[in-house]
C-alpha cells in the first residue's frame, strides 16, 4: 500500500493525463469538466514547482490553424454553427499552452500507455455487452456486432485511431518489459478485431500500413534489403490475386467502378436518383464533387460554419432536397478546411499533417510517427477534425509525447525511471 501511494504521488500528473482517455473515449460529455481538472492540477504542480513551462514551437502551427477558423467567422451566415465550431476546436489554442511543460524529475509514460488501452478495451467490451442482447433479439451479426453498432458512443472511424495507437502502446509497454510477448500478440490481436469489426477503410488501411511497414524493417534488419524486396513483390502479387478472388472484396470493387461510372455518365441524374441511405461510396463521390465544385468558386473559402449552407444549396439546385437535408460533410478534411477557411487555412493543414510526419521522422518517434500518418491517412475519408474526438486526441496524444520527450531529455542518469 505504501508503494501504490509513493507511486501516484510521484506520478500522479501522468495518471491524471491518462484518465482522460476514459473520459474522451467513453464519456465524451464529460471532456469539459475533464480538461478543467487537469488544468488544475498543472497549475498546482506549477506552484509547487514541480514542473516548468517549455513551449513546443510545433504546437503552435495548431493555435495559428484556429485563428483561421476564427477569421473566418466575420463572414460566417450561419454564427450558431460558427460559435460551436469555435468552441470544439478552442483546445488548439488551449492545449498548445496548457501541455507546455517539463517535469525536471521525468514523465513515465506507462500510465498514458495503459490508460489509452484499457480505455479503449472498455468501450469494445461494452460494444460486445449492448450487442449480445441485440443479437438473441434480430439474430443478425452484422447489425449487432459491426460499425456503429459496436462503437455507440464513438464514430468507428475514431475508435479505429484509439485502436491503432493502442497497438503502438501496447508494444513499447512490451518493450519496456511491463509483460511478456504472449501477451502483447493477444492485446494486439483482441484490438485488431475490433478494428475489422469497426469496418472503418481508413482504419483497415491504417492498420495494414503499419503492419507491412513494420514487418518490411523487419525483413531488412534481420535478413537484407534483397530479401525485403522479394517479400514486397510477392507480398503485392498475392494482394492482387486476393483483391480479385475473393468474392466480397470483388464486388466491393466493381460496384464502387459501377457506381463511378453512373456518376459521371450524368451526374444530375444521379444525385436526384439517389436514395435516403445511400451507400458510402455515393456520399463520398457526391460531396467531393460537390466540395470541388464549391472550392472553384470560393477558393478564399466560404466561411466559418457556411459548409453546409453551400453543399446544401448546390445539392438542392441539382434536385435532391432530401439529400441536401442530411447535411452530410466533405468526407475529406482537406476538402472541408480548404472550402470553409480558404487556402491560407489548408496550408497549415498541410504544414500540421506532413510537417507532422517529418518532425516524427526528425525525433526517430515511432508513435508520433504513426499518430500523425494516422492523421494524414483518415483526413483523406473523413473530416477528421471536425468533431471533438479527433480534434482533441491528436494533440492531446501529440503533446503528452513533447512533454515526455522533454521532461527525459533533462533526467540525470539516476533519475531514470
Amino acid at each position: 500500500m505504501e508503494k501504490l501511494l509513493k507511486y501516484i504521488r510521484i506520478n500522479h500528473l501522468e495518471l491524471v493525463l491518462a484518465g482522460f482517455f476514459f473520459i474522451l473515449i467513453n464519456v465524451s460529455k464529460l471532456a469539459g469538466p475533464y480538461i478543467l481538472l487537469m488544468a488544475i492540477v498543472i497549475l498546482i504542480n506549477y506552484l509547487r514547482k514541480t514542473i516548468t513551462f517549455q513551449l513546443n514551437k510545433f504546437s503552435l502551427l495548431f493555435a495559428l490553424f484556429y485563428s483561421a477558423y476564427a477569421i473566418g467567422i466575420i463572414w460566417t451566415e450561419n454564427m450558431d454553427q460558427a460559435s460551436k465550431y469555435l468552441e470544439y476546436k478552442a483546445v488548439f489554442i488551449l492545449f498548445p499552452f496548457l501541455f507546455s511543460f517539463r517535469k525536471p524529475t521525468g514523465f513515465t509514460m506507462k500510465p498514458i500507455y495503459w490508460g489509452l488501452i484499457l480505455a479503449t478495451l472498455l468501450s469494445f467490451a461494452y460494444g460486445i455487452y449492448i450487442g449480445i442482447p441485440c443479437y438473441i433479439q434480430h439474430f443478425s451479426f452484422p447489425y449487432c456486432f459491426l460499425k456503429s453498432h459496436l462503437s455507440p458512443h464513438m464514430h468507428p472511424t475514431y475508435m479505429s485511431v484509439f485502436a491503432l495507437l493502442s497497438m503502438v502502446s501496447a508494444y513499447f509497454l512490451h518493450k519496456e518489459g511491463s509483460f511478456k510477448r504472449a501477451t502483447l500478440f493477444v492485446l494486439i490481436g483482441v484490438l485488431v478485431l475490433y478494428t475489422l469489426l469497426l469496418m472503418s477503410l481508413a482504419g483497415l488501411l491504417s492498420i495494414m500500413l503499419l503492419g507491412t511497414i513494420l514487418f518490411l524493417v523487419y525483413l531488412k534488419n534481420r535478413f537484407s534489403l534483397k530479401v525485403m524486396i522479394c517479400f514486397t513483390l510477392v507480398g503485392i502479387c498475392l494482394l492482387v490475386v486476393l483483391i480479385f478472388k475473393t468474392p466480397f472484396i470483388r464486388d466491393d470493387i466493381n460496384e464502387t467502378a459501377r457506381t463511378t461510372e453512373r456518376y459521371f455518365k450524368s451526374e444530375g441524374k444521379f444525385i436526384q436518383q439517389l436514395s435516403e441511405s445511400p451507400s458510402s461510396t455515393e456520399t463520398r463521390l457526391v460531396m467531393w464533387s460537390i466540395t470541388c465544385e464549391e472550392i472553384a468558386k470560393h477558393p478564399l473559402g466560404v466561411g466559418t460554419g457556411n459548409v453546409d449552407i453551400y453543399l446544401g444549396n448546390n445539392i438542392r439546385a441539382k434536385g435532391n432536397p432530401t439529400f441536401a437535408d442530411q447535411e452530410y460533410n466533405p468526407h475529406n478534411q482537406f476538402l472541408q478546411t480548404q472550402l470553409e477557411i480558404g487556402v491560407f487555412g489548408l496550408i497549415i493543414l498541410l504544414l500540421i499533417t506532413f510537417g507532422g510526419v517529418i518532425y516524427s521522422i526528425k525525433k526517430r518517434s515511432l508513435l508520433l510517427i504513426v499518430l500523425f500518418l494516422s492523421l494524414l491517412l483518415n483526413s483523406l475519408f473523413e473530416s477528421m477534425l471536425q468533431l471533438q474526438a479527433g480534434i482533441i486526441f491528436y494533440l492531446f496524444f501529440f503533446m503528452i509525447q513533447s512533454i515526455a520527450d522533454k521532461s527525459n531529455s533533462y533526467k540525470l542518469p539516476n533519475e531514470k525511471n
